[in-house]
């Protein structure tokens, strides 16, 4: 299997870390998943996730990888992490792994990596302040809302309050206009909205340099 890997040059990977990006789709409730897969189908939603990871790694725990069907996602490395792991590859594309630390120095040469669930993997990203770009996509959808909400037991939630925590001023915020171009009618009844949070460092300053 050949696949094309986004990758720095030289002197890049030298100098920096790859973009740690996450990526995940809420619906409502903040609801990410049920039984490790995603409780509604949305077209547009799965072909924007396609074309932004494709050719980088995309971080996976393994009960989420488990509701893919264990089958890895094509173009992409497959890094899938559990503490029962030894860091390996396990096939040409699927990269086994203990952390996301693991997984970012593994494939620091990349220009991006992407974490992509489930709730353990996006806590463990964020509460350790490893991600530097969120896509997210909003999921709406009336009948599903009335589901969670007369079980919500059942469901699995995205573990950062996403109006809490981007409201600060770290983060710059857009919307995404993007567009299904192969369904143009949404015959789900799911709508879907895109955006991206950019977290925003403050460029270092040499205290040497500055006390000139």
């Amino acid at each position: 299997m050949f696949f094309f890997i986004l990758c720095k040059t030289k002197e890049e990977q030298m100098n920096f870390n790859p973009v740690v990006c996450a990526i995940v789709a809420v619906g409502p409730e903040n609801v990410i998943g049920k039984d490790n897969v995603m409780p509604w189908h949305c077209p547009t939603d799965l072909q924007f996730f396609r074309k932004t990871t494709m050719g980088y790694p995309c971080i996976f725990g393994r009960k989420t990888f488990a509701g893919m069907g264990n089958k890895p996602l094509g173009g992409r490395i497959n890094v899938v992490l559990s503490s029962q792991y030894n860091n390996h590859w396990a096939d040409d594309n699927l990269w086994l792994g203990k952390s996301v630390e693991d997984a970012i120095m593994s494939f620091n040469h990349c220009q991006k990596i992407f974490v992509c669930g489930g709730a353990q993997v996006y806590k463990y990203a964020f509460d350790n302040d490893l991600i530097d770009v969120f896509y997210l996509t909003k999921i709406e959808n009336a009948d599903l809302q009335s589901q969670i909400q007369q079980a919500p037991e059942k469901y699995t939630y995205f573990p950062v309050n996403i109006d809490m925590f981007f409201k600060s001023d770290k983060w710059a915020k857009k919307q995404i206009a993007y567009q299904n171009k192969k369904t143009q009618i949404d015959v789900t009844q799911t709508k879907s909205t895109f955006w991206e949070y950019t977290r925003i460092r403050k460029k270092y300053t040499n205290p040497i340099n500055n006390s000139k």
